[in-house]
């Protein structure tokens, strides 16, 4: 039986927003289940390419970011979808 699942990165600007950088956050879909995470990282909302889920930029801040947003989103995939549905 296949388990659809998929993976967003998103920013969620709070409710008193006015400016500065605001967190990252991934939303794990499995079989019409979510759940959303922090990440822990932040980014400007001007940096941010919705469309790739990444900050965009040529930056070492910005490559290491988008490392760490790589090798999570990596790792998520790797485990086996049962995880998931149990986590959810």
């Amino acid at each position: 039986m296949k388990t659809k699942l998929s993976l967003l990165f998103y920013l969620k600007k709070p409710k008193n927003y006015q400016k500065g950088p605001v967190p990252i956050y991934l939303r794990i879909t499995v079989e019409s289940k979510r759940a959303e995470f922090t990440t822990g990282r932040e980014c400007e909302p001007s940096r941010w390419n919705a469309v790739a889920g990444r900050v965009t930029g040529a930056k070492e801040a910005v490559k290491s970011v988008n490392a760490y947003l790589g090798n999570l989103g990596q790792q998520l995939w790797m485990r086996k979808p049962r995880w998931f549905v149990t986590m959810l």
